[in-house]
């Protein structure tokens, strides 16, 4: 028993001493504002901020299904105060809507938290 104690603490610091990794999955549906019908392949960007600052990472692009929906994750080490999503479609005007992360829905757990963002239904104008 004595000598597993020490491998035991040193398994603890270890895992304690670990960055918790952030999950933020972040859905949503595309529409037409005029039509009210599904947009198809719009193009989903997430430009994702830390104190207010842009957090300059590979800028993460997504498109809409052929229901109209967008649904995916990021995985991060950091965890971001707002997320911006750009949302572009050719023919319709760009669009985009910064959301806060009290505005989230957040789920803690062992090393990991989860961050549900819900974007609902989103409408474009076409130009």
């Amino acid at each position: 028993m004595k000598t597993r104690l020490p491998f035991f603490i040193f398994i603890l610091v270890i895992l304690t001493s670990c960055d918790p990794e952030n999950d933020f999955y972040i859905s949503g549906k595309i529409s037409d504002g005029e039509l009210k019908t599904k947009i198809i392949n719009a193009d989903i960007e997430f430009i994702c901020y830390t104190n207010n600052m842009e957090w300059n990472f590979e800028k993460y692009i997504t498109q809409t299904n052929k229901d109209g929906i967008f649904n995916d994750t990021i995985v991060s080490l950091r965890s971001f105060d707002s997320i911006k999503i750009k949302i572009s479609k050719k023919g319709y005007l760009t669009k985009e809507i910064k959301t806060e992360r009290n505005e989230w829905e957040i789920t803690r757990g062992f090393m990991k938290t989860e961050f549900h963002i819900n974007y609902e239904n989103i409408e474009l104008i076409k130009k």
